[in-house]
């Protein structure tokens, strides 16, 4: 069997940029079978396959009840990269299934994304400013600058989607 590995980068708000890509990808006849860091994709027969993430942080021992959720609903669990989870299921000619056909649970997901990254700024500070204090390097300082704007970027895109999504 083939396998193909690719290296793409999409930020916490792209994920419907990455399902387009993922869906693409399997029209072209490359199967997701994992994500860490880089995609790795199996050659398959070309098909329409609609790929969905979900954002969960999940405890293991509920891992197995959240998957059995989303698979009497027909869709194939693929794998999980930190807290996002990879599914699939064919396509209708008619149809384009979705995970979440209410938008309240689309902006739940995103609100527990936000949670998450509003934790993850608030570390950081923390830290920058146990860090700065005492080690006052300059590429600490740019360190730190950097992954606060890049959070702050995040959850500022984060808030955009979910205000669009209550519009």
């Amino acid at each position: 069997m083939t396998t193909k590995k690719v290296f793409k980068i999409f930020w916490a708000w792209q994920d419907s940029n990455e399902e387009v890509w993922l869906n693409q990808m399997a029209k072209e006849g490359w199967a997701l079978r994992s994500y860490k860091y880089l995609y790795t994709f199996d050659k398959a027969e070309p098909d329409n396959y609609i790929y969905k993430l979900d954002y969960k942080a999940n405890k293991d021992d509920d891992l197995d009840e959240y998957k059995m959720i989303f698979q009497d609903a027909g869709w194939e669990y693929v794998t999980r990269y930190g807290d996002w989870h990879y599914f699939r299921t064919l396509a209708t000619e008619d149809t384009s299934p979705e995970i979440y056909t209410e938008c309240e649970y689309k902006i739940e997901k995103y609100n527990s994304l936000l949670s998450n990254l509003t934790a993850a700024l608030i570390a950081l500070i923390v830290f920058a400013i146990i860090g700065l204090t005492t080690y006052q390097s300059p590429l600490l300082f740019g360190i730190f600058l950097s992954l606060l704007s890049i959070i702050s970027v995040c959850i500022f895109k984060v808030k955009q989607k979910i205000n669009r999504l209550r519009e």
